[in-house]
């Protein structure tokens, strides 16, 4: 006689975030919100990681979603990708001024540094800096959402601040 086994084991753990080769060959703004200091998981040791807004602007749709450097299929919407985590130092590096503080807002596209080929030792991470067509279609990103969000139809009770439930909106 056999007898099941009643549990089951939980479902894999999967990454609902975009990493940065999540956004290879893309063009992205780049808003750090937080820097700290984290474990590197290839050595244990410490090291600066920054912790960013990525906003892709080129329009080329959703980014793709990966685990372990492997494209797990899964793709997140949107242009705006929040909480992206930036460990890799020559990242790290190319979103501090000169006096170590993180910039504010970076331009440019994400890729190695032998473009096309995989992450690797000698082919580290980086950012490449956007060309004058990049920043014009950046400009015309933020035109755009900014024309956007101005558009957005007020409701009557927003015209008047002053105006109780039911009043006209005049």
């Amino acid at each position: 006689m056999t007898v099941e086994d009643p549990f089951a084991g939980p479902a894999p753990i999967q990454s609902n975030f975009a990493s940065i080769q999540s956004f290879r060959g893309r063009l992205v703004l780049i808003e750090p919100t937080k820097t700290e200091m984290a474990v590197n998981d290839d050595n244990g040791k410490l090291q600066e990681r920054i912790t960013a807004d990525i906003t892709t602007v080129d329009g080329k749709g959703a980014v793709k979603i990966y685990k372990r450097r492997e494209d797990t299929g899964r793709t997140l919407t949107g242009p705006r990708h929040p909480g992206v985590w930036i460990g890799q130092p020559i990242l790290v590096d190319q979103l501090k001024n000169d006096d170590g503080s993180i910039r504010k807002m970076v331009l440019a596209r994400v890729d190695t540094k032998t473009p096309g080929q995989p992450a690797a030792k000698g082919n580290p991470w980086g950012l490449i800096a956007p060309t004058d067509a990049d920043k014009q279609m950046a400009r015309d990103f933020l035109a755009n959402r900014t024309i956007e969000q101005a558009a957005a139809p007020a409701s009557a009770q927003d015209e008047n601040p002053f105006a109780k439930a039911g009043d006209a909106p005049f």
